[in-house]
């Protein structure tokens, strides 16, 4: 009968009673917006990679996780098969290579 008698207190998230959770939010909404500019000027944002993609398997730092990640995608083999994957999907669709 008691607990009947209190008032039901609300639990509140630390990270949403001390502000944190709209500091993520707003960042949010600023990479959002970003990938949207991008994507309204051509560019592909749909496969972006973050440091937590490489935390998530591997013990490190965010500086070694971008480090990580910029030898595994701006190298030579990457670029390669990226090409290599455009030139069989255009070809697969029908579409004829432009002339030098």
């Amino acid at each position: 009968m008691e607990n009947e008698n209190k008032k039901e207190e609300k639990f509140v998230p630390h990270a949403i009673s001390n502000g944190t959770f709209g500091h993520y939010r707003e960042q949010q909404e600023k990479i959002q917006d970003a990938k949207e500019l991008l994507r309204e000027n051509g560019y592909y944002i749909y496969s972006l990679y973050h440091v937590e993609d490489v935390q998530s398997f591997y013990e490190c730092t965010d500086a070694e996780a971008m480090d990580i990640l910029d030898q595994a995608l701006d190298n030579d083999g990457t670029a390669n098969q990226v090409w290599e994957s455009i030139r069989y999907f255009a070809e697969d669709m029908g579409l004829k290579e432009k002339e030098d």
